[in-house]
């Protein structure tokens, strides 16, 4: 075993005349200080063995060379296959679960029936009735086509609300030159989990180690150990492990010093959904990201503390933060009901020139699944006090000389929810009919007279938590309003519910406000020195046809790609810290890179969509401001060729080349000067790309209060009549702990297995980059 190996070297085993000329080990995973050490002797011939003892003896095997511990590829008559959950073949590079097959391998557990069906498994490769064995060890393969060990599946642990494998920090730890052997495990500290290393070896790594890892993976406590405490058999043995000393002083976790670092530990912790939050973390290494900024910021408010999302990322630790907080001034803020005339926003001019066939017809929805019982006149009670709180709301628009406008309305009592029971129909009929109401609520807005925004609740019997569907017409919301009208809604729910007066707190700035002067400030001169950059920006970005006669009235159709939570994790908390970059430079380069797979170009166009709640106005704050924000605005990326973390990097330089977030090409575009408007006039790129964010940073964490759980959409938000600006859009996010993309295509214009190879080089490299994050693909 590599253990009683280890005891021999140090004894001399490789140094005198009569040292072994073939030496084979196996039996436990081989550390990768002693694979260095082994394969630098001379004259000696090492090989690694792997076999569980379901496969007999051994099942790989691969020479001791190099400078990374291998275990090999299949001995005769053994089939090794990578896996993922749904037992699906991974590519080369990403992590999968190692499945055995042929005939080494076992048929099953001596009189244990039910262990053996759930370790052994059939073989959908192999023929009939042939069986494979699941081992729970985490490999991939390499380009060369041999297998990498990289730990248990269930070596996994979650700590401060991160998923962490011990066996990758035990890995960095290991490169470190004067650490001769590391363990690290997962301990209880007073009700709280907490990562402990065991060190063989003088040196003091934890900053070493810090430099490498993010501080979440950074073990809490460091025991330094003449050896590693071993059984009978030469193997470690975990339970001789000295117990820590927690003192309470390691880095890992500093606890807030005040009441407003308490506070912002608190929001911040509820935001990014993680347990606990020390003033020396990282809000975006904890996945943190713009949307997510503004929560905070909003959350903030309603404690009473005030900051940009601007402070978040120039102070990205609550230590750091904690001085630019001031009090939260909402006096200063018109709290009074808006009426009147409103200017078009860029991206609402957008709408009216992309979506010029049905208009009305273009909507977001969200489906949620309620608690129950459920009070239904305190949910009519709330969605009015929505439309009284948020004036974006009771927008109303009309043709004018050919032009569109808008105006705020006055408030006026008007119903929002209807009621359908489906409680009599069986599964299938109750799916089409919530369909078929959801599409015919989607077509139904009257941008002159209002409501835009409508509720549908589905009562779907005594066994079945009732549905609500609600349906807004994307000219008074984004997905960042959505955040503040579910939180709003279940706010005034229980209130109402419980007998309260409905108050749904002070308001931020108004979207007229920000119209206003917003537009003023467009036309100020203050944007004339992006012209430059944005004309230049607008490549032709067209993509390859399959078809190029396009046809009216066909709908679009989406294809959707979704990422484990394991990656997931890795591309949210991790890729920061290892790229030194957002996660949306990641997401990026991995886009850019199937684009030009598909494009066979080395620059490609796209569209990037942005929140647009821009810092550009020292009084303005939108953090709790309902309506449509959204930037849409071209970047031109070039691709290089070579490591992944060369092209994320290269990604991340030529997007901080894009000024302002993106925000001044709309408004050159729609609001600029007329020589400016004509510039930026002309076709651009064919591709749009929308992240979200993390809708639901709390994980798998069970809603309170009015919900249950989010469903998505339903029905058809946009008339298929009106096939917008894109033939090709991306959107994506993060639900219930997963990466999700959906590309939605113009099926006239293209194949689906066109956009199904697309979007799966698109998953394909987010998975590539995950797995360089966690130490090595290339």
């Amino acid at each position: 075993t590599p253990s009683f190996a280890a005891q021999l070297v140090a004894a001399g085993l490789l140094a005198g005349e009569w040292r072994p000329k073939v030496l084979m080990l196996g039996g436990e995973a081989l550390p990768e200080s002693l694979w260095a050490t082994l394969a630098a002797a001379k004259d000696v011939a090492v090989y690694n063995f792997y076999g569980p003892t379901e496969c007999t003896v051994d099942a790989l095997w691969w020479p001791v060379r190099g400078d990374r511990p291998l275990v090999g590829r299949p001995v005769p008559n053994v089939r090794a296959y990578v896996l993922d959950a749904g037992l699906r073949p991974v590519p080369v590079g990403v992590v999968g679960e190692l499945y055995l097959a042929g005939g080494q391998v076992a048929r099953g557990y001596l009189g244990r029936a039910g262990l053996t069906a759930d370790r052994f498994v059939a073989d959908p490769f192999g023929g009939a009735g042939s069986r494979m064995y699941a081992t729970g060890d985490r490999v991939r393969w390499t380009a060369d086509g041999v297998l990498e060990y990289l730990g248990r599946v269930d070596g996994q642990v979650k700590i401060r609300g991160f998923r962490i494998e011990p066996g990758e920090v035990e890995a960095v730890l290991r490169q470190h030159p004067e650490v001769c052997d590391a363990v690290v495990i997962a301990r209880e500290d007073g009700g709280h989990r907490r990562l402990v290393a065991y060190v063989v070896g003088s040196a003091d790594v934890r900053d070493w180690l810090r430099e490498r890892l993010p501080e979440y993976m950074v073990p809490a406590v460091f025991v330094v150990l003449e050896r590693m405490p071993l059984n009978a058999n030469g193997k470690l043995d975990r339970k001789a492990l000295p117990e820590p000393e927690f003192t309470g002083a390691e880095h890992e976790y500093v606890a807030p010093r005040d009441e407003i670092e308490r506070r912002l530990a608190e929001v911040w912790a509820e935001v990014l959904g993680v347990d606990r939050v020390g003033v020396e973390d990282n809000f975006f290494e904890l996945g943190g990201d713009s949307i997510l900024s503004i929560q905070v910021v909003a959350r903030c408010r309603q404690t009473g503390l005030g900051l940009t999302s601007k402070s978040i990322f120039l102070h990205q630790t609550i230590a750091a933060l904690a001085p630019a907080v001031t009090s939260a001034q909402t006096s200063a803020v018109n709290n009074q009901v808006v009426v009147g005339e409103v200017p078009l926003t860029p991206i609402q001019h957008w709408l009216f020139e992309a979506h010029t066939v049905n208009p009305h017809h273009f909507n977001q929805a969200n489906l949620l699944e309620l608690a129950d019982p459920l009070n239904v006149p305190a949910l009519r009670d709330a969605l009015q006090a929505l439309v009284v709180q948020h004036d974006a709301l009771r927008m109303r628009f009309e043709q004018v000389d050919g032009q569109w406008r808008q105006h705020n309305a006055a408030i006026e009592p008007v119903e929002l929810l209807e009621v359908h029971d489906l409680s009599t129909l069986d599964e299938r009929e109750r799916s089409t009919a919530m369909r078929k109401i959801a599409d015919e609520v989607h077509a139904g807005f009257d941008l002159g007279r209002g409501p835009l925004l409508k509720a549908v609740l589905f009562d779907l019997g005594a066994d079945l938590r009732s549905h609500l569907l609600l349906v807004a017409h994307h000219l008074v919301v984004d997905g960042v309003s959505w955040r503040i009208l579910v939180e709003d809604l279940d706010t005034g729910y229980r209130q109402a519910a419980g007998g309260e007066r409905i108050d749904l707190g002070a308001k931020s700035t108004s979207f007229r406000e920000w119209a206003r002067r917003s537009g003023v400030y467009a036309v100020s001169g203050a944007l004339d020195g992006e012209v430059e950059h944005w004309a230049a920006a607008l490549d032709d970005g067209a993509l390859p046809l399959d078809r190029d006669v396009p046809v009216r009235g066909v709908a679009s159709r989406a294809v959707s790609v979704e990422l484990d939570a394991e990656d997931t994790d890795t591309l949210l908390r991790r890729a920061p810290t290892v790229y030194r970059t957002r996660v949306n430079d990641v997401l990026l380069a991995a886009l850019a890179w199937a684009l030009s797979r598909w494009t066979g170009r080395d620059r490609i166009s796209i569209d990037l969509e942005g929140h647009g709640r821009e810092d550009i106005l020292d009084d303005i704050d939108l953090s709790r401001t309902v309506g449509w924000f959204t930037t849409v605005f071209p970047v031109a990326l070039d691709v290089t060729v070579g490591e992944w973390r060369g092209l994320v990097k290269s990604v991340r330089r030529q997007l901080r080349a894009t000024p302002g977030n993106g925000f001044g090409f709309g408004a050159l575009r729609y609001l600029g000067a007329p020589q400016v408007r004509e510039r930026l006039t002309r076709t651009g790129p064919r591709l749009a790309f929308n992240y979200l964010g993390q809708w639901d940073a709390t994980g798998d964490q069970e809603l309170d209060g009015l919900y249950r759980a989010s469903l998505g959409s339903l029905g058809q938000d946009q008339d298929p009549a009106d096939r917008g600006s894109h033939p090709v859009e991306v959107v994506g996010g993060v639900t219930g702990g997963r990466l999700g993309f959906a590309w939605y295509y113009q099926p006239d214009l293209f194949d689906e297995a066109t956009i199904e190879a697309v979007a799966a080089d698109f998953a394909t490299a987010l998975r590539h980059i995950a797995g360089d994050c966690r130490g090595g693909a290339r």
